[in-house]
């Protein structure tokens, strides 16, 4: 595989065909979740947000959005750094949150919950070929 620049169409092209089939609902536990990640300060002064969720374990969307135009159960939002150590697989995602380095809003204790579910996708992610 060739390494993609983070979120571009390529990037999430890969990526998506990546977690259809790495993600399944034993390794999400059956679980439903929408989420909207936000990337600040990209190179040239981006900002992109990308979505996914799941039904019942299976990916059910994962896709760039404008962050105006969509309503997800948690969101998070942080600098392009500390998403490409998230990617990477160098900070786990509640230490992120807990650290100050992401802002996260929507129901905490279900999302405390819910944390095993979301392992997988950075466990996917943190394989994909990406230049940052």
């Amino acid at each position: 595989m060739t390494e993609q620049m983070f979120m571009s169409p390529e990037w999430m092209a890969e990526t998506e065909k990546i977690l259809r089939a790495m993600i399944t609902p034993q390794t999400t536990h059956n679980a439903s979740l929408s989420l909207t990640m936000t990337v600040e300060n990209l190179p040239g002064g981006e900002t992109k947000t990308l979505v996914f969720a799941t039904d019942k374990g299976k990916l059910k969307t994962f896709r760039l959005a404008d962050p105006g135009s969509v309503n997800t159960e948690f969101t998070l939002s942080g600098d392009y750094r500390v998403y490409e150590k998230l990617f990477k697989g160098q900070l786990e995602p509640a230490s992120a949150i807990m650290g100050g380095e992401l802002k996260f809003s929507g129901n905490m204790l279900k999302a405390i919950r819910l944390l095993p579910t979301l392992e997988p996708f950075f466990a996917v992610f943190s394989k994909v070929p990406t230049r940052f």
